[in-house]
């Protein structure tokens, strides 16, 4: 009786640890900085953008609920400060760290939640429309960190000729189309694209 008593709760603990172990590859945030496993642990992982120039190369978007934009940025400055922090404009506000964009706008299918987005330089430079940061930043400062000369001119030219620029989780509806393809450039609820990965 003890005997089987004994392998029904080892098995028990092996069953568990194998879930753990399962779990623990599965979760957590592409980007390996700090301020992204801050944000990754602290906010609901929601939704992933692929770059319409690299599919590898993602926006990971997450729910800050009945959290307001200036209560998010605060908890993100006390965590780790930004090298930049934009002004609030038209309900969103964004932090640069090294080589990596937060994006924190207010949820506009709940006003009482935040989304931050967390996407790498090159993805913003890829894939924003320049227009986005009007408010926020200078165009001169954002050629300056995406080490493009004239990036917002240059890239609002190809906006303007191809109209499919993405501008933000919200207002892009989570996808938007690339110019010489029929088929939309779609976020993803599965983190990393692949089957079992992610929250």
């Amino acid at each position: 009786m003890k005997r089987s008593l004994f392998f029904i709760l080892l098995s028990s603990l092996l069953f568990l640890a194998a879930c753990g172990s399962q779990a623990s590859t599965s979760e957590g945030t592409l980007f390996e900085h700090d301020i992204a496993a801050f944000i990754d642990e602290n906010y609901t992982f929601q939704d992933v953008i692929a770059s319409q120039e690299d599919s590898s190369d993602i926006s990971e978007i997450y729910i800050a609920e009945n959290q307001d934009i200036d209560h998010v940025v605060d908890e993100l400055r006390e965590h780790e400060e930004p090298e930049k922090v934009s002004e609030r404009s038209d309900n969103k506000q964004a932090l640069i760290y090294n080589n990596l964009f937060v994006i924190v706008t207010e949820d506009e299918e709940d006003p009482d939640n935040s989304t931050v987005e967390i996407a790498e330089q090159q993805f913003v430079r890829d894939n924003y429309n320049p227009s986005f940061f009007n408010g926020l930043f200078a165009l001169w400062l954002l050629d300056e960190v995406l080490d493009v000369d004239d990036w917002g001119k240059k890239r609002q030219s190809k906006c303007k000729n191809s109209g499919d620029c993405y501008g933000g989780y919200h207002s892009s509806g989570g996808s938007y189309k690339k110019s010489s393809d029929s088929k939309s450039i779609r976020s993803s609820s599965v983190r990393g694209g692949g089957p079992g990965a992610g929250k």
